[in-house]
């Protein structure tokens, strides 16, 4: 009777569950998703140095209310920031993009959106107000996704000096502020994109967290 090699059938063994073990490490490695904090965006003659400093210049323009909505209004919030217009051929499909992270954080008071109109000649208050009403309805605060509109030439001006964006008539444009009104994360129209996007919000509003308790720990000690 042939006697049967067990040492290399358990050698195949191990291979078989290497193999999937490496392949999930070389894909980690090459992949887009990122964790730990996000890094800080800031103007082009900034780039290579420090761009912690940069922040966001105040503003305030119009809601789908027909009020004044701004920088103020979003002090120590986490948000995204949304550039796309109604009339877009695609905002069925940014909406889609936005409302799964509007649904993952609608219980959060502090993480909220804001879309800024491309074509604000367009998206008068009239126009936005029915489509930012059925975008909050999954909200449990009030007007948590806001949709801003005003003078063409400010919005435009604020888009490109503000955010920094070359072209605000792209197809779909993102960005994520911190609660410091600092810009910390730009990304495209994707669902790898939308994902990277939740996992930065996940990690300043835990860095928010740390923060917070080493604050209050220094204060007991």
């Amino acid at each position: 009777m042939k006697k049967t090699n067990w040492k290399k059938y358990i050698g195949l063994i191990g291979i078989l569950f290497l193999f999937p073990l490496l392949l999930l490490l070389l894909f980690g490695k090459m992949g887009t998703h990122h964790f730990g904090k996000p890094k800080y965006f800031g103007p082009n003659e900034m780039q290579g140095a420090d761009t912690s400093g940069y922040q966001l210049p105040p503003f305030v323009m119009t809601n789908s209310e027909g009020q004044p909505f701004g920088s103020d209004s979003l002090k120590g919030k986490i948000w995204v920031a949304a550039f796309y217009s109604l009339s877009d051929s695609n905002a069925a499909k940014i909406t889609e993009r936005l409302l799964n992270v509007n649904f993952k954080y609608r219980n959060r008071k502090e993480i909220t959106i804001v879309a800024f109109s491309t074509h604000p000649e367009l998206d008068t208050p009239e126009v936005l107000k029915q489509y930012t009403d059925l975008m909050n309805r999954y909200n449990i605060s009030k007007n948590k996704w806001q949709f801003l509109t005003g003078q063409p030439e400010v919005m435009s001006s604020f888009m490109r000096n503000g955010f920094l964006i070359e072209d605000i008539h792209r197809e779909a444009i993102f960005r994520l502020v911190d609660h410091n009104g600092q810009l910390r994360g730009q990304y495209g129209n994707t669902e790898y994109h939308m994902e990277d996007l939740m996992e930065d919000i996940s990690a300043i509003s835990k860095s928010i967290k740390v923060e917070k308790y080493n604050k209050k720990h220094e204060a007991v000690h």
